[in-house]
């Protein structure tokens, strides 16, 4: 079960604040879960949740949670829905809880609204958030249609409990028939503790050739995407996307 829990928090402060205290926010969600269970989500590997901050104006931002597993609702999801407030120490700010929303999908439910249906064969990828990827030891701050739907694959089949959709002739098929038809990108920097990590933002637009069950693939593996974000440092607030025809 995916669970997506966004938060509207209200702050006051002359400075306005900006995409990079998702990280800072990351801190903040580890001090408010179990210890044990903290430090396993400080090891090696894929986490099983994303958060990030969004729609931020002069005083109230969105954070926004997702959780891929029944587990990590439990233990990220249900302390979290518990606080009126919180507080970030490094900037001295109040953050107070004024509206909640919790939304809960199934991976069965993905794969019956997009996976059995006829979906179109073009779509549409916004990057939200900054974005990145690595291979072989170097940042990639370049989409491509390998890394995008290698990234969502191993994500899914790591969290979906029955459902495999993932091998490197599926990988081998994508990128043989989806095609980067459009772009509007431009690059960024997240920081992230001093470092500067190169991505980017902005759209893409995919042209998907083909047989049809490829095209409702790629349409799954995009709406799972919308939760479980794309790329590295997930968790930390990179990898936002949303989705269009």
């Amino acid at each position: 079960m995916i669970t997506q829990l966004e938060i509207k928090l209200k702050y006051q402060s002359e400075e306005k604040l900006n995409y990079n205290i998702s990280s800072v926010m990351h801190g903040i969600l580890m001090g408010h879960i179990d210890r044990a269970y903290g430090e396993r989500m400080h090891e090696d590997g894929l986490k099983p949740f994303v958060q990030e901050v969004c729609n931020i104006k002069e005083d109230e931002f969105i954070w926004r949670i997702c959780t891929m597993t029944e587990e990590a609702k439990i233990q990220i999801i249900e302390p979290l829905m518990k606080m009126d407030q919180f507080y970030m120490k490094h900037r001295e700010l109040r953050l107070k809880v004024c509206e909640r929303n919790l939304k809960e999908i199934s991976y069965d439910t993905l794969i019956e609204n997009y996976y059995f249906e006829e979906q179109p064969r073009n779509i549409t990828i916004k990057f939200c958030s900054p974005t990145a990827f690595k291979s072989q030891g170097n940042y990639i701050f370049m989409p491509t249609v390998r890394l995008i739907f290698q990234s969502l694959i191993h994500k899914y089949d790591t969290f979906s409990s029955g459902t495999m959709v993932g091998s490197e002739e599926t990988l081998e098929h994508i990128e043989r028939y989806v095609m980067i038809t459009r772009y509007h990108l431009r690059s960024v920097n997240f920081s992230l503790e001093g470092v500067r990590i190169p991505a980017f933002v902005g759209t893409i637009t995919m042209r998907v050739k083909g047989p049809q069950q490829l095209v409702n693939l790629i349409k799954m593996l995009a709406v799972f995407g919308q939760y479980s974000a794309v790329g590295i440092k997930t968790a930390l607030g990179m990898g936002r996307i949303q989705i269009g025809v």
